[in-house]
């Protein structure tokens, strides 16, 4: 599971930048997350290593974070567009 969440946290992070497709890099965010977590989980029950699962879990934060924050940022331009006509 935590490799997992590590692929769809990075291709998270890289679609984010892609103005079309930024809620997509949103959905995979949350999924890394949710992934992460039950890796974290699965890891901690069995008493493994649990450094991917965590680099993960970061990975998928930021992903998300930086998903809204282009969000925030296309919307507010948008709208400024708008006004400018």
């Amino acid at each position: 599971m935590s490799i997992a969440a590590l692929i769809l946290g990075v291709l998270s992070i890289i679609i984010s930048f892609l103005p079309c497709f930024n809620i997509f890099a949103l959905l995979g965010g949350i999924i890394a997350i949710i992934f992460a977590s039950v890796g974290l989980s699965q890891a901690k029950t069995e008493n493994a290593p649990t450094s991917l699962a965590v680099i993960s879990l970061f990975v998928g934060i930021i992903a998300v974070v930086i998903s809204i924050l282009f969000l925030f940022v296309g919307g507010l331009l948008m709208a400024l567009l708008l006004m400018w006509n």
